[in-house]
């Protein structure tokens, strides 16, 4: 049985991703609430979709600030932890957003439990376990308007790239109507991987970079008895999502312990049986406007700049600006990678030559990050609007 321990893979790449990121998040959630947001876009230029020219002395809206009006809906936030790992970013989410934590610990000693502290029957499942035992101890009476489900780490490869790869950036910024909208908003927007056509759950091959596929038919038996099985499973990664109360409670609390139980008696290992789940959960959480086939229940992939714009106020005038956006930014992060790998060769000749070619290399990267942030800059300006919010999204826009 393989359990969280802070030596897993996973858990070792996320840690050391977030040391590279958290002095960068804490400078900028430190600054969202010790003093007002300000700042300025640093080139001017004409904007047909904002219908005038952007000035230098145009707003800037900080990371962590959101473009979207006060919801007033509660939240309880859902999350895995070692009783040993770090969730002081928490507090960065003011009372005024009305989310609760409601962190379990996975790894307590059940003999003998911290005061007050939420946990598990058993350190198993991923944190599947815990998302299963949440909903079942407050489905009768507890559940708030919106939940969201969360990992326990501050900024992570999975989080989505503009926000700083960060959680509670994310959760700041985010737009709670869209998931009233839908029933279930998974919260990462890059489709890689995952989207567009994942899990095909009737293959008998197995996939090196996705274990779990070939094992997905006989859990999806032993989950769903007697029921058609979709052949296509698709959602982002990586079991971060938001759903409301109601859909929640479209199934009896006795379903949400029978597949609990399924977690817990089942012979598989983590990393199969908490990714086989990674892959249900929006088949088991289906919005309205996924109920029209056995096919759209199981595949929640909506456009890139759609989730981006409508679920978190970046908007960059449409799908084609959206993607030309990324293509840029994928360049910058592939000659990086590339002027890296170059300075790294001890046997190379550093000449004239080569020095100059390695200069013109970063050169051609500070043009494009400039360029891309200023694109993003734009982009949470537009967002901030809503009349370019919907303009761009037409049918998808939540308000």
């Amino acid at each position: 049985m393989m359990t969280i321990q802070m030596g897993t893979l996973s858990q070792t790449r996320s840690l050391l991703f977030s040391c590279l990121l958290t002095a960068l998040v804490v400078y900028t959630l430190s600054t969202r609430f010790s003093s007002p947001p300000r700042g300025f876009v640093p080139t001017s230029g004409y904007s047909p979709e904002l219908g005038r020219p952007y000035a230098e002395d145009e707003e800037v809206i900080p990371h962590g600030i959101s473009v979207f009006k006060p919801d007033g809906y509660k939240k309880h936030l859902v999350l895995p932890r070692m009783s040993n790992e770090d969730v002081s970013w928490l507090t960065y989410l003011p009372p005024e957003m009305m989310i609760t934590p409601k962190p379990y610990i996975v790894d307590a000693d059940l003999r003998n439990p911290p005061v007050g502290a939420m946990t598990t029957p058993i350190n198993k499942g991923h944190e599947v376990l815990v998302y299963l035992t949440y909903i079942i101890e407050h489905y009768d009476h507890a559940l708030p308007d919106i939940i969201i489900f969360v990992h326990a780490h501050s900024a992570t490869w999975h989080n989505n790239d503009l926000q700083l790869a960060s959680t509670p950036v994310m959760l700041l910024e985010m737009n709670y109507l869209r998931v009233l909208r839908h029933g279930y908003v998974n919260l990462r927007c890059h489709w890689q991987p995952g989207c567009p056509a994942w899990i095909r759950a009737n293959t008998t091959e197995t996939d090196i970079n996705k274990p779990e596929e070939a094992l997905f038919r006989k859990g999806f038996q032993e989950l769903f008895p007697g029921e058609k099985m979709p052949d296509i499973f698709s959602t982002a990664c990586c079991a971060q999502f938001a759903v409301t109360a109601d859909t929640i409670r479209k199934h009896p609390k006795e379903r949400y312990v029978k597949w609990r139980q399924w977690i817990i008696d089942t012979e598989l290992e983590d990393s199969v049986s908490g990714r086989i789940w990674e892959y249900l959960w929006q088949f088991v959480f289906p919005g309205p406007e996924r109920l029209g086939s056995l096919e759209e229940r199981a595949t929640s992939c909506p456009k890139e700049h759609v989730c981006y714009c409508d679920g978190y106020g970046y908007c960059f005038g449409g799908e084609r600006e959206y993607e030309a956006f990324m293509a840029q930014r994928r360049k910058a992060n592939d000659l990086r990678s590339r002027l890296q790998l170059a300075e790294e060769d001890t046997e190379a000749v550093m000449d004239d030559w080569r020095r100059e070619g390695m200069d013109r290399v970063r050169a051609e990267i500070k043009e494009l990050d400039d360029w891309c942030e200023e694109e993003a800059v734009r982009a949470r300006i537009r967002g901030k609007d809503p009349k370019m919010r919907k303009l761009e999204l037409g049918s998808e826009f939540s308000g």
